[in-house]
């Protein structure tokens, strides 16, 4: 029978809810760290609704023999950091078990051309890394690979305290370290505008972010590490508990975040990243915690090696297409 796509309306939302926790059950068989809430498909449903009923979402369904086959929702973003964008989220598409992936490339098409006639170049899809063919479909469709992010099971990590570090120290920071968390705030960003990973850093926001991380330092309910070397502040990391919504297809329960995490680029290469993330994770881990998340960009090359030798294993990839804009003389809603 040949497939027909349809606009996705709420009545559907059920059965979306039952495709999503079949996928989500099939994710978890190779990822077991996923939460595993989401195999009962009413919490499934609810994922699906929540990501329905966002402002700027729209979507499609493909019916094969009046069955519901596959679905694929996206919500349209405008703001000032991405521009004119359009996502689909993890809870946005499923396919039944027998569909191949080739049908979630008909679905980006009926999706996504609505946003093109509209301006909306810059498509972006977050996507469990448990389907390597539906990876491979997103790949074929011109998406490349920009964020990914990870989970740490602390229950199955080697803890111990590293090779000891000569005139390393380790400390709790509090709101008397805000200056100094305040000049941490470039380290990253410092980082990520250089090659290859040329992230964008706007200079009207070099302010803000040097007034947040200075704010951590008032959280309770973040756990701030300083490692000192010789006496000189070098590196930085930040933990807090992971707060996941309805349609957090990522977060397990007793899950923490790693928030931030810096080294100065003279003290890189010597150990104080590791002597930070294991006492970190080690208080984490006392604390009650089984999971840390963290995310890097693909073409950072310091974290992509990193976080994988210290036990994270990527869960969900951030795809990103930009459409070349220059469609918008060949009017793409058709002659």
């Amino acid at each position: 029978m040949n497939v027909d796509i349809v606009p996705f309306h709420e009545a559907m939302i059920g059965e979306a809810g039952t495709l999503l926790a079949e996928r989500h059950r099939r994710d978890r068989l190779a990822q077991p760290e996923l939460p595993a809430r989401f195999e009962d498909p009413a919490v499934s449903s609810a994922a699906v609704a929540a990501t329905w009923q966002q402002a700027g979402a729209s979507g499609v369904a493909a019916r094969r023999d009046g069955q519901l086959a596959g679905y694929m929702i996206g919500r349209r973003v405008i703001d000032a950091l991405w521009g004119r964008s359009a996502w689909v989220r993890p809870a946005g598409c499923a396919l039944t078990p027998d569909e191949g992936a080739e049908l979630a490339r008909d679905l980006y098409a009926a999706l996504a051309a609505p946003w093109v006639v509209q301006g909306i170049y810059f498509h972006f899809a977050v996507l469990p890394v448990a389907d390597p063919a539906l990876i491979h479909a997103w790949f074929s469709l011109s998406f490349g690979l920009e964020q990914i992010y990870a989970l740490a099971d602390l229950a199955q990590l080697d803890l111990q305290p590293p090779p000891a570090v000569p005139g390393l120290e380790i400390r709790r920071a509090g709101p008397a370290d805000r200056q100094t968390l305040a000049d941490f705030s470039d380290v990253i960003w410092r980082h990520q505008v250089q090659a290859p990973v040329w992230g964008i850093m706007l200079p009207e926001t070099v302010e803000e972010r040097r007034t947040g991380w200075a704010e951590l330092a008032d959280d309770p309910n973040v756990t701030l590490w300083l490692a000192y070397l010789d006496g000189e502040p070098v590196g930085c990391q930040a933990y807090g508990p992971a707060d996941p919504g309805d349609d957090d297809l990522l977060t397990p329960d007793a899950c923490c975040e790693q928030i931030v995490a810096g080294t100065r680029p003279h003290a890189r290469g010597r150990g104080v990243a590791t002597a930070l993330m294991r006492h970190g994770l080690h208080q984490a881990r006392e604390a009650g915690y089984r999971f840390c998340l963290t995310d890097w960009r693909s073409t950072n090359l310091l974290s992509s090696r990193f976080w994988p030798h210290q036990g994270f294993r990527p869960m969900i990839y951030r795809l990103v297409r930009r459409v070349d804009s220059r469609i918008a003389w060949g009017d793409p809603s058709g002659y």
